[in-house]
């Protein structure tokens, strides 16, 4: 009897220290290109960091900016560790996941801090939002990379070309990001 209940609680120990067995699940992978400032290929999987945006690659000049700050933050080949949330792939069948340095930097958040991202918020996946919208109100105030040089002006749904956010646009962007638009200048 002491034996079967021994093995018990073995098993149960075993299965709470899977990662696999819990919705914080982790692991590692090794990058193996820069698709974009918020998308990565590691192994075999393509991953879209969860609660950021960036340009993407085609449109200059930001686009290269991001997709260059991303690989200063984890190069081609380093080791990442790869954090999952709630839902974890996209509708184009993309890995949806939060990313750490080696060192433990965590990437999702060190991107918009710098001003290269901004939030973008598809629940359930909210794990980190709190961080992701404190670190772009610093990046805002701190007028950092293309953020706070106002990339978020490029021309969208309702929004006029030139440098004045029309109503229409200062609502797309603030559904989009969860931030309000920056200060005209």
């Amino acid at each position: 009897m002491m034996r079967q209940i021994l093995l018990g609680v073995l098993v149960l120990l075993a299965c709470s220290a899977n990662p696999a067995a819990s919705l914080d699940e982790r692991q590692t992978c090794r990058l193996t290109r820069i698709v974009d400032g918020d998308t990565v290929d590691c192994d075999a999987q393509r991953i879209r960091l969860l609660l950021i945006d960036t340009p993407e690659r085609s449109q200059p000049p930001f686009g290269a900016q991001a997709a260059a700050a991303l690989e200063q933050l984890i190069p081609v080949g380093s080791t990442v560790r790869v954090e999952y949330d709630v839902r974890r792939t996209d509708r184009y069948n993309r890995t949806l996941a939060y990313l750490y340095t080696e060192r433990g930097v965590f990437v999702n958040e060190a991107l918009v801090r710098a001003g290269y991202a901004v939030p973008v918020v598809h629940p359930p996946n909210v794990r980190h939002v709190e961080r992701i919208r404190a670190a772009a109100e610093q990046a805002r105030a701190a007028r950092a990379g293309p953020v706070g040089r106002r990339w978020l002006r490029l021309p969208a749904s309702g929004c006029a070309g030139g440098s004045v956010l029309t109503p229409a646009c200062q609502a797309n962007v603030r559904t989009r990001t969860g931030m309000g638009c920056p200060a005209s200048s």
